[in-house]
């Protein structure tokens, strides 16, 4: 074998610098000394001895994601993103390996050209709204990663959950040059769920109401399919347009962006317009001058997708009755409605009784209810560089970031959630502001073979934030219900609103040496002063220290074509986590109603010893070349530790303390793990190249420490679900444990935590124990509590990544990219619900059920018993039978482009014209039974907005 391996080696080894043009000396020193974006400056990439990557703008140039952090799934390993809605708006969840707290902020730390951003939800309470997406990708140069301690510690108190630098495009001087790319898509669900149709629909509810001697339903003239009653095909745009060039001494980047965005749900879109202008000016030989300044006004549209609300789409879609229609023209909306006294609902048509639930007529909700949000925001930042001596500069920046959302609601009142307020408005504004001053000293110093650099930082920041809203309900007309609260068009008014604020002051220090480039020392401290923290414990320091040797370029291995670069990394840093809210110390008092009077309440207990949560990242890795670098790896083993983490302590309810805890630093969390990069050009000549990339990660997480040891049992959107225990991974899924359905009559059967079987008896609702080898004999009585609860898996994966390649044939171009996941457990509780026991329709998976002994289905789906199925599927609480593995392979980006002749367009200056198709979220391959394994929250899948496919044919021009 050892034989067959040296051979198949060095047949790899001569294919790839035989076969192919190789990469000259002169390519490998441009790729080594490429210049990667770092903490408040720049390195060269064959200087860094910290843990990052990455991400060219020209690699997700043509994808078609409304916000640059989706973009970014699969594209470095370590980084995860989870985009787990189709709705237009919700931010996508980004960890940085692993998460990093239990009860704070788990989002990266965004820095734009040096300006720290505000991320997530900005939406105003409306609908959703990404702050990131103000930022058009298309402006994006690069996003460079930073994963370890070394490479974070620089921004000390925020960096626990790692950074995301992104830097915009700059000017480049000489000839104006202008771009254009314009990009039209469709987009359409991937998958809708399986639900019965009409006559399945029939058997299935008189089935349900069979126990009772009853016919729900009745009536086979409808086939509606109401899920098509909500989902659209969307259609997409974008253009933009950017100009660069120089004048004299200086260099400017402008771009105007437009892009409109259907969403595959009604009526959510996104409209967005974007202008962006960087330009610098080298004043004297001393001095330069430069601005960053992006402005955008994005409009969002949106629904009520509430996973167990009354008028949510997908909630109510999936359990509209089949056999009636969306559409009655005999009503005054033309819509299926019955309406009478203080109800209103979908008309039940033939069926002998309504839907449960009231239900409404969704498809009347989407297209007459309003969720929107309107975005402004500003980011700018002014710099000066002042050159002192030739190996001592100086940088001023001064930046500002805000953002303000005007949000809108409206409920018509003809039907309903403002149905029974006789109609619902409400108006909010919310306005965020932050400030950042930065003093950069930077000093390069070099002599003999020693290379030195120090750079040492000063920085302040103010935010805050403000916000109000206006309601009115009794609204007068409907016409008062389409764009903003009109006073004395309704009769009951509300109002309130808030502010807060909080400042960071920071000091921190870098210092950089190598020798002869081969032995490599880097070490920065930072020092915090946060104003959310106790005055004893608001400032901390941040120490970050990291190491490398670059093998290859001893002697014994300098010039070695097959091992053309080896280098060795080690490091380690603390940083912090400052997204503990604005006062978490504090005593607080908050306003309170009771009945007409107005009045303060105590709603929080302070803790003066409060300190923010911390966290500990150790890092080996190592860097291979060979062939020149024709072939690349990367490979990383990592540890965080994050301690001090918040946690609410219980206290005596007699003490009066609100929720009966106060929060103190006592938790304990670990990540490790592992991570692979990889890259090869396979073949490289003059017509034809091929490349192949892929990154893989793997990682584990434990809990390692809880308020004296005790278990937390956790529960969201109404499901008791989760554990955190010590020993084990953060919100394991835990609940009961299942084992099938008794042959003989249907029942249920679960596992007791001593192994015992017991059966939940449906006729009575009560549990016996079960002997699988008398299956026709209730046991004695028993029970199925609490203490019968399991760890049913973990909702965290375990490894995830990504494979990529490339074609380029003369004007051709084409790649592929696929992602995959996997190691983790889904709690589906759409899928339950789908088998609800009431007057509702259900999922296809319910045809399985029990009938007879002698017809006992799947074995897995029990009898039938109208309203009964909070017992049948132990309704709120987890259950293994609804547990499934969330492993599944991507092929999410397949793009296939054209470059014409520039010399056909020589006369109207035309110098390039790429024409170009893109299919994203093309193919998926997974055992999971949802839509999509990655529509989860937290290891819950539950009526989400289903996922989109989009293809985008698009056009990119230079002048």
């Amino acid at each position: 074998m050892n034989v067959k391996l040296k051979v198949l080696s060095a047949g790899v080894l001569f294919f790839l610098s035989q076969g192919m043009e190789a990469q000259t000396d002169t390519t490998r020193v441009r790729d080594i000394d490429e210049v990667v974006v770092v903490g408040y400056g720049t390195q060269r990439k064959s200087d860094v001895t910290s843990s990052l990557s990455s991400v060219k703008g020209e690699e997700i140039a043509n994808l078609n994601t409304p916000t640059f952090e989706a973009q970014l799934a699969g594209r470095s390993s370590g980084v995860q993103v989870v985009n787990n809605s189709g709705e237009i708006g919700r931010a996508p969840v980004v960890r940085i390996r692993g998460i990093n707290s239990i009860s704070s902020g788990t989002s990266p730390l965004y820095v734009i050209d040096g300006v720290p951003m505000f991320a997530g939800d900005t939406g105003g309470g409306n609908t959703p709204a990404n702050a990131l997406a103000d930022i058009n990708p298309a402006d994006i140069e690069d996003m460079t990663v930073l994963k370890d301690g070394a490479a974070t510690a620089i921004y000390g108190s925020r960096a626990a959950n790692g950074v995301i630098l992104i830097t915009t495009k700059k000017g480049r001087g000489g000839k104006f040059s202008v771009n254009y790319n314009n990009q039209f898509s469709i987009a359409n669900v991937v998958k809708k769920f399986d639900l019965l149709q009409t006559p399945d629909f029939l058997t299935i509810s008189n089935e349900k109401s069979g126990a009772a001697n009853t016919v729900w339903a009745k009536g086979s003239e409808y086939n509606t399919d109401w899920q098509d009653a909500v989902l659209r095909t969307g259609t997409q745009m974008d253009h933009f347009l950017s100009m660069t060039g120089g004048l004299g001494k200086g260099n400017y980047y402008a771009s105007l962006g437009y892009t409109t965005q259907e969403g595959v749900i009604m009526p959510n879109a996104m409209e967005r317009t974007s202008l962006r202008l960087n330009a610098d000016q080298k004043v004297t030989n001393w001095l330069k001058l430069s601005t960053s300044m992006a402005y955008s006004e994005t409009g969002y549209e949106g629904l009520n997708n509430g996973y167990n609300s009354i008028s949510g789409a997908m909630f109510s879609a999936v359990r509209q009755l089949p056999n009636t229609p969306i559409y009655d023209p005999s009503t005054p909306t033309g819509y299926n409605i019955f309406t009478e006294g203080t109800t209103s609902r979908v008309g039940q048509w033939e069926n002998n009784i309504p839907i449960t639930s009231n239900l409404t007529n969704i498809a009347y909700i989407v297209r007459n209810n309003k969720y929107s949000s309107d975005l402004t925001r500003f980011i700018g930042s002014a710099a000066a560089d002042v050159t002192v001596t030739d190996w001592l500069d100086y940088r001023l920046q001064i930046s500002k970031d805000r953002s303000v959302t005007t949000g809108f609601l409206y409920w018509n009142r003809v039907h309903g959630d403002g149905f029974s307020r006789g109609g619902y408005i409400d108006n909010n504004y919310l306005n965020l502001d932050r400030w950042n001053i930065q003093n950069i000293v930077n000093m390069r110093k070099s002599f003999n073979q020693h290379n030195l650099n120090l750079v040492l930082v000063n920085e302040y920041q103010k935010q805050r934030s403000n916000s109000f809203f206006a309601d009115g309900q009794g609204l007068s007309a409907d016409f008062f219900g389409s764009v903003n609260v009109i006073s004395g068009s309704y009769t009951t008014q509300y109002s309130g609103g808030g502010a807060s604020e909080n400042g960071l002051i920071s000091y921190a220090a870098r210092f950089s040496y190598n020798f002869a480039n081969k032995y490599f020392l880097q070490a920065s401290i930072r020092r915090d002063g946060l104003s959310s923290l106790p005055e004893a414990n608001k400032w901390g320091n941040f120490p970050g220290v990291s190491v490398g040797w670059t093998v290859s370029n001893e002697n014994f291995l300098k010039g070695n074509d097959a091992l053309s670069e080896l280098k060795l990394r080690a490091s380690y840093g603390k940083v912090g986590n400052t997204e503990i809210g604005n006062y978490p110390y504090l005593g607080l008092y908050s306003s309170y109603k009771y009945a007409d009077y107005t009045g303060i309440g105590y709603s929080q207990a302070g803790n003066d010893q409060l300190q923010w949560e911390t966290s500990t990242k150790q890092n080996i890795g190592a860097d291979f070349g060979f062939l020149n670098n024709r072939i690349t790896l990367n490979a990383d083993y990592f540890v965080n530790v994050n301690d001090g983490l918040i946690l609410a302590v219980p206290v005596s309810p007699s003490l009066g303390v609100p929720n009966n805890s106060i929060n103190k630093n006592i938790g304990k969390m670990e990540n490790r793990g592992f991570e692979f990069t990889a890259n090869a050009d396979i073949i490289r000549t003059e017509n034809f190249r091929w490349s192949l990339g892929g990154n893989l990660t793997l990682i584990e997480n434990e809990v390692q420490t809880l308020v004296d040891g005790n278990d937390i049992i956790q529960s969201q959107n109404g499901q008791t679900a989760y554990l955190i225990r010590e020993g084990e991974s953060l919100r394991s899924l835990y609940g009961f444990k299942y084992w099938g359905v008794n042959s003989a009559n249907g029942n249920p059967v679960y596992y007791k935590a001593d192994g015992s079987l017991v059966q939940g008896n449906i006729a009575n609702s009560r549990y016996y124990g079960f002997d699988p080898a008398n299956p026709g004999t209730l046991g004695a009585a028993s029970s199925l509590s609490n203490d019968d609860r399991y760890i049913l898996g973990n909702t965290l994966p375990t490894y995830f990544g990504s494979l990529s390649t490339n074609f380029k044939y003369k004007a051709f171009d084409f790649s592929v990219m696929a992602r995959f996941s996997g190691g983790n457990k889904i709690f589906n509780v759409t899928r339950r619900e789908l088998l609800n026991q009431d007057f509702y329709n259900n999922g296809t998976e319910i045809l399985g059920r029990w009938q007879s002994a002698e017809n006992p289905g799947d074995g897995w789906t029990p009898r039938l018993w109208g309203s009964r199925g909070n017992f049948i599927n132990l309704e709120g609480v987890a259950n293994s039978r609804f547990i499934e593995d969330g492993d599944f392979v991507k092929i999410d980006n397949m793009t296939l482009g054209y470059t014409m002749d520039p010399s056909i367009f020589e006369a109207v200056g035309l110098t390039k014209l790429r024409i170009y198709g893109v299919v994203q979220n093309a193919f998926m391959f997974t055992n999971y039974s949802g839509i999509d394994p990655e529509m989860e929250s937290n290891g819950m899948d539950y009526n989400s907005v289903p996922r989109q496919r989009t293809f985008s044919i698009g056009l990119n021009a230079t002048f």
